[in-house]
């Protein structure tokens, strides 16, 4: 493979362990607004940004609500949890510090929400490892398309195929590959269900991040 120049990190279930409170946001909102939701809710949304994800339920549920005003709830529930809670994967520490070593410039690109990452981040003392955090929301995109990843690599002013993307999920490792980026598959016991589809469908699979040493002789020139 070829030598990385870039690296770019999805958060949920990739740098955070974090995907239990996205199991049932949604249908914890609802509750409370007295609405009950549709069952299979959470799989509905589960390739949409925020932004995307919110306007589905303010139309699909008839919620007497504009739009920043279902997000400032959303968010309310979510700031919590990242603030006080929500722990770092395994490893992610070390394979920062040693990406930093080597003079590889890193970027986050989430479909959360900007506050959320940076108080995790900032909490877990990580948030200066990167040089900029992108947010489905601010680029008005989703993960179904390489618009998030390109924009990373131009700002990393990398070619995609010089730039390693580790996510979790099956739909984002698709896209990014599709885009040409090389991909690593980040372990995550929420999408676990699609294990052999995400290894067929990535570069590298990696348990964990304490694995990264074991295969950075494919990543990095020497």
């Amino acid at each position: 493979m070829r030598p990385i120049h870039g690296a770019v990190f999805d958060v949920d279930g990739t740098l955070l362990d974090s995907m239990e409170i996205w199991e049932n946001l949604s249908e914890r909102y609802l509750e409370s607004l007295g609405v009950k939701a549709e069952p299979g809710l959470s799989r509905i949304l589960n390739t949409m940004s925020t932004r995307q994800g919110t306007e589905y339920l303010i139309e699909h549920y008839g919620l007497k609500l504009d739009l920043q005003q279902a997000i400032a709830g959303i968010n309310k529930m979510l700031y919590g949890f990242y603030s006080c809670e929500a722990p770092l994967k395994e490893g992610v520490r070390e394979c920062l510090e040693e990406l930093k070593s080597r003079k590889i410039p890193m970027i986050v690109a989430t479909s959360g929400d900007r506050e959320n990452v940076e108080a995790a981040f900032a909490r877990h003392g990580i948030l200066p490892y990167f040089q900029e955090i992108l947010t489905c929301s601010e680029m008005n995109t989703d993960k179904t398309s390489p618009d998030i990843f390109m924009e990373a690599a131009r700002r990393m002013q990398a070619a995609p195929e010089d730039v390693l993307v580790f996510e979790d999920a099956l739909h984002a490792l698709e896209t990014a590959g599709k885009a040409g980026f090389q991909t690593a598959a980040v372990y995550d016991r929420y999408s676990a269900g699609q294990e052999t589809e995400i290894r067929v469908t990535a570069d590298y699979y990696l348990h964990s991040f304490l694995e990264l040493s074991q295969i950075m002789g494919n990543w990095y020139e020497s």
